[in-house]
């Protein structure tokens, strides 16, 4: 069996607590709500945009 590798922990959001939530990925907090929020955090939404990059 594979185990994965271990995933680094994000960074504490910087943004009124009102607009943090899970990340959708990994359940970290995150600046989910609001303008600039996004349901990944960093962490989770950098294979995503690695991804978008190579088209």
């Amino acid at each position: 069996m594979t185990s994965l590798a271990p995933r680094s922990v994000p960074p504490a959001p910087v943004c009124p607590p009102a607009q943090v939530g899970p990340c959708a990925g990994c359940g970290h907090p995150t600046h989910r709500y609001g303008l600039g929020g996004c349901p990944l955090c960093v962490v989770c939404h950098a294979p995503v945009l690695e991804r978008q990059a190579k088209k």
